[in-house]
């Protein structure tokens, strides 16, 4: 091999390596910025209590049981412990719509799971 050829190589390695790294940060980089949290919790937020009705301010620490995920299940869990007393707070990523359907359509087996656990005032008449 001439030392052209070998330059050649040195030259393509090193651009392949360099492309290869920005790539691999600018994946990284996206999945990062997607992952923050679309709201900002604030301590000032009025919290419901269940047994009398009054709203109160939520005091840091004062949060029994933290739910993450914002879905169905994690709807239902936090809506029957909070009905059962106690305080909790639920996270959800990110408020945007999704780009497919999720939890828009109520099957029968779902609506009976909500009779059972007492949140069928909850569910939207269709």
């Amino acid at each position: 091999m001439d030392m052209k050829t070998i330059d050649q190589y040195i030259l393509g390695g090193a651009i392949a390596s360099l492309l290869g790294f920005l790539l691999f940060y600018y994946s990284f980089q996206g999945n990062r910025k997607s992952n923050r949290a679309s709201i900002e919790i604030r301590s000032d937020e009025s919290v419901k209590n269940p047994d009398d009705g009054e709203c109160q301010p939520e005091t840091p620490g004062n949060t029994k049981i933290i739910i993450v995920g914002a879905g169905i299940a994690g709807s239902a869990l936090a809506c029957t412990l909070g009905k059962d007393g106690r305080r909790v707070l639920v996270i959800k990523r990110d408020l945007t719509e999704p780009d497919r359907i999720v939890g828009e359509l109520l099957q029968p087996g779902g609506y009976l799971k909500l009779i059972e656990l007492g949140l069928e005032d909850d569910a939207p008449a269709t």
